[in-house]
């Protein structure tokens, strides 16, 4: 820096000393101007040489700097897998005491929608439920019950198929028709929407809303809305925790119905 400044005043010298020499000048004038020129020279070489030195130091500097960027990305999804394992044995832990504490369906699922909006703030959640027919999805459970419950999708939707297709919580479009959860209201954007299969595992005589007897295996579906009102977008660790959650509501609901036979009978 030094010599940089240094160089940068010898050449505003240079070129206020050659003001003087548009006339006739003095040998001084001249032997100031040559010795401005020779030190603009002489600090110019010294200069350019010590870049070839600061060049990699400096290069060295955004390795180092990219380096601790990918450690503190590592470190951040070392993090969210460690918040992964705490919210899902918390979920697990949930779940358990609704299948232990009541043989009430309808109570594990309420209750799992409310711990899953509160967990990721969400705007609004809701579960899709096959109708007898199987042809259908219908609208069971919602968060805020914006919706009428009972409003009914065709199950052969496009959407639906990709989500039926993977055990893996998918990104869908807010405009489709399972995502159209609440009216739009305001200037702002709809937030991202994730929707997960749940499977239905054992479902004889669980009657609600002409709920099938499933002799093949078949799903329900749960829809995910983050608050329109933010930039929030769904993380990989939160996805993971969707995905565990839909696989312990599939077991709960269950070992639920088989504990209700087991009372039956």
């Amino acid at each position: 820096l030094v010599q940089f400044g240094a160089f940068i005043v010898l050449c505003g010298a240079t070129h206020l000393i050659n003001l003087w020499t548009f006339s006739m000048h003095s040998r001084t004038v001249a032997v100031v101007m040559t010795t401005a020129k020779v030190l603009t020279a002489a600090v110019s070489c010294a200069t350019a040489l010590m870049l070839v030195h600061i060049i990699p130091d400096l290069l060295s500097v955004k390795t180092r700097e990219l380096f601790l960027k990918n450690k503190a990305a590592q470190l951040d999804r070392e993090m969210g897998l460690i918040r992964t394992q705490e919210e899902t044995g918390r979920h697990v832990r949930m779940l358990t005491h609704e299948i232990r504490s009541t043989l009430d369906r309808h109570t594990i699922l309420k209750t799992t929608l409310v711990e899953l909006g509160r967990t990721l703030a969400l705007e609004e959640c809701a579960l899709w439920m096959p109708t007898r027919t199987g042809l259908e999805l219908q609208l069971s459970y919602t968060l805020h019950h914006q919706n009428p419950v009972g409003f009914t999708v065709p199950i052969q939707l496009p959407v639906i198929n990709q989500v039926f297709s993977t055990n893996r919580a998918v990104k869908i479009s807010p405009n489709c028709p399972v995502a159209r959860l609440r009216p739009l209201a305001g200037k702002y954007m709809p937030g991202e929407v994730v929707a997960v299969r749940v499977p239905l595992l054992h479902l004889s005589n669980f009657q609600i809303n002409d709920w099938p007897e499933l002799s093949t295996k078949r799903y329900a579906l749960m829809v995910l809305m983050l608050p329109s009102d933010s930039a929030r977008q769904w993380h990989v660790h939160e996805l993971e925790l969707v995905e565990v959650v839909a696989d312990q509501v599939a077991v709960a609901l269950s070992h639920a119905a088989i504990l209700e036979e087991s009372m039956r009978a």
